[in-house]
């Protein structure tokens, strides 16, 4: 027999440790409120290595999935030997996907393009092919390896050297092939950069 699962909205309540939540059911049958579900876990997206999250926040709306068979021992204690009792209409009994269902009134569209939006963390190597564009400030902690040219507008300080194998030009000059004119002897000063 497949799993029977429902659907209801919920909005979130309170944010517990370890993605649980309290959420209150939006649905009254017969115009009986729900009670409030405590300790809802929050599903991942993927799995505890690899997965995307994000945020989750009081007053978000969301769907709620009530399962038809008991997943509480699973839940709790990570148990997969007790997923057989039935608990049908167990509202207590499910999980979230944090998914935030949108309406009319807030007036959101498609995008032309993905979006992300709002502060992301990233763990892991990031392979881009493509150009990337940014605006705003680059704070990097590590080495930076570049093959190509650097094309820049504006100054560069540094606290440390800079070493070159080939040569560096500052306008027309040459750092390897410059002259210097009223060139002197001994321990005496050169003129400028002919």
């Amino acid at each position: 027999m497949m799993e029977e699962i429902k659907i209801i909205l919920v909005k979130i309540q309170k944010i517990r440790e370890g993605r649980f939540v309290d959420a209150i059911p939006l649905f009254s049958p017969n115009g009986v409120a729900l009670p409030v579900l405590r300790n809802v876990p929050v599903a991942l997206f993927g799995d505890l290595k690899d997965h995307i999250d994000w945020n989750v926040k009081e007053g978000d709306i969301m769907p709620y999935f009530v399962l038809t068979y008991d997943i509480s021992s699973y839940i709790s204690q990570a148990s997969l030997e007790n997923m057989d009792s039935n608990r049908r209409n167990n509202l207590n009994n499910g999980f979230i996907l944090p998914f935030t269902i949108p309406n009319m009134t807030e007036n959101l569209h498609f995008p032309e393009d993905i979006r992300i939006i709002g502060n992301r963390l990233e763990k892991g190597n990031v392979d881009l092919t493509g150009d990337s564009t940014q605006k705003g400030d680059v704070n990097i902690t590590g080495n930076t390896n570049q093959i190509g040219n650097t094309a820049q507008t504006g100054n560069i300080q540094t606290t440390g050297s800079i070493s070159a194998t080939e040569d560096v030009q500052a306008g027309d000059k040459s750092l390897k092939k410059h002259r210097h004119n009223g060139v002197t002897s001994g321990n005496q000063t050169s003129g400028g950069v002919a």
